[in-house]
């Protein structure tokens, strides 16, 4: 009984080791990756005729990104959602880095929300 035990784990073992070793080797991984990207769209500055927002994407995975899109929300001073835009970063986001740019809102825009809603690691 103590043999087939030990066979057992030999086996077990073997069969880690090359499937780690045959997964290493295709660029394929058994564990989940997390897509570790940050938006933040907190610096926005009122002017009477337009309002405007600096969209920041940060990369803190080690994947690079491309086409990484970015859905903001600007409200008004009661919380009502004045408009709902999409912004596409079209370059590629490499491992640690980040972007930004500018994107105008409604004048009345008060707060500004944004989230990531695509992005195509690479």
């Amino acid at each position: 009984m103590k043999a087939f035990i030990r066979l057992l784990l030999i086996v077990v073992v073997i069969g880690g080791v090359i499937l780690y070793v045959v997964s290493k080797q295709n660029n394929t991984s058994l564990s989940p990756q997390t897509i570790d990207l940050a938006v933040d769209c907190s610096d926005l500055d009122n002017v009477v005729v337009a309002s405007s927002v600096n969209v920041s994407v940060r990369n803190r995975s080690l994947r690079s990104h491309s086409d990484i899109s970015v859905k903001l929300t600007a409200y008004d001073k009661s919380g009502n959602i004045l408009k709902e835009k999409y912004t596409t970063f079209s370059r590629t986001l490499l491992p640690s880095s980040f972007f930004d740019k500018p994107v105008a809102l409604p004048a009345g825009t008060k707060r500004c929300d944004c989230k990531i809603v695509s992005s195509h690691p690479n």
